[in-house]
């Protein structure tokens, strides 16, 4: 076969115009997509021609390679030159203005205010390439001048905000440590940035094992969840402690606006200590929830209750264990 569907597709890319979808680029696009069934290194050669063409077009070819992503082609072929096309293009914007100026996007070039049209399209595809390569992601959420750039690219609208999430959410094991009891509990949660955010997800997966927990609120773990889209409210069950402190204390709390990343470890596994409630219990609203992106669903599971030997002897490491006899129950 020829490589004519990927230039006619590629033609019919660099002739759009703003977010028209035009018929003819409808059918290139899907004659191009059927033939990278077949020859899946056309989505590499595509992907390469990204620079090449105006913003309308690089967008097109960009949704396109995260639709194929998403379809389950290997994230391998198409990410590098779409995260290095994205990265160029975040230096191309002009200055945000300050808040108090009339002119929303001030002396903007005819090709600035293009790529504004269209820079969420392209945000779409970088998120959908992300979600499916997490040591990518996990490399890029250290850099800080990439994620400085895109809070200051949150004024142009939701694209860079969507990226800028991607990159802070995070997978993991928690430990979770109920000292007054002794109790302790294993879970797994997936795509997760800030940690008022995981509160809520961890109380849902725990409910009532632990002492203190409460039935969950079904509209709150819906929310929590990303399966539904509505203002709620939640409060946390347990003051959520840092595992270096052998006592409750305000100071050494795991902070809800935090990324759940800088939990700390213990022995290679991140672990927070659920206190019973210091002063009056803290509260955060579904803010903390989002932005929700649909390629990487939030959610905590529980794996399994931990043994009373295995919870006694983490307990004992962390120098607790011997201090339970004379702690009680606020």
């Amino acid at each position: 076969m020829s490589g004519r569907d990927l230039e006619d597709f590629v033609e019919a890319c660099r002739a759009r115009r703003g977010t028209e979808v035009a018929g003819e680029l409808k059918d290139a696009t899907a004659a191009f997509l059927a033939e990278t069934a077949n020859r899946p290194t056309l989505l590499r050669q595509a992907a390469d021609l990204l620079g090449g063409l105006p913003p309308a077009g690089a967008a097109w070819l960009a949704l396109t390679l995260g639709t194929s992503i998403e379809r389950g082609s290997d994230v391998e072929l198409t990410a590098p030159p779409l995260l290095a096309y994205f990265r160029n293009q975040l230096a191309l914007f002009p200055d945000t203005p300050p808040d108090d100026s009339p002119d929303p996007v001030p002396d903007a070039s005819a090709e600035q205010a293009a790529l504004i049209e269209v820079f969420p399209a392209i945000c779409q595809a970088v998120v959908a390439h992300l979600a499916r390569a997490p040591e990518r992601r996990e490399a890029l959420a250290h850099d800080q001048a990439l994620l400085d750039r895109l809070e200051e690219l949150q004024y142009f609208g939701w694209g860079a905000t969507w990226v800028r999430e991607a990159l802070l959410k995070s997978s993991g094991t928690l430990v979770a440590l109920h000292p007054p009891t002794g109790v302790g509990v294993r879970l797994r949660y997936v795509n997760v940035s800030n940690c008022f955010h995981l509160f809520s997800l961890v109380q849902t997966a725990i409910g009532h094992r632990i002492s203190g927990g409460r039935t969950p609120n079904p509209t709150v773990a819906a929310a929590a969840r990303a399966e539904i889209h509505e203002p709620v409210n939640d409060q946390a069950w347990w003051h959520y402690g840092d595992p270096r402190s052998r006592q409750p204390d305000l100071s050494a709390s795991i902070w809800g606006e935090g990324l759940v990343r800088d939990i700390p470890s213990v022995e290679g596994v991140q672990t927070v200590l659920l206190w019973p409630p210091l002063l009056q219990s803290r509260g955060w609203d579904s803010g903390f929830f989002g932005p929700q992106l649909a390629a990487m669903p939030p959610d905590v599971t529980l794996e399994h209750v931990l043994s009373r030997d295995a919870s006694r002897s983490l307990l004992q490491r962390l120098g607790l264990d011997g201090l339970r006899k004379g702690w009680r129950i606020w």
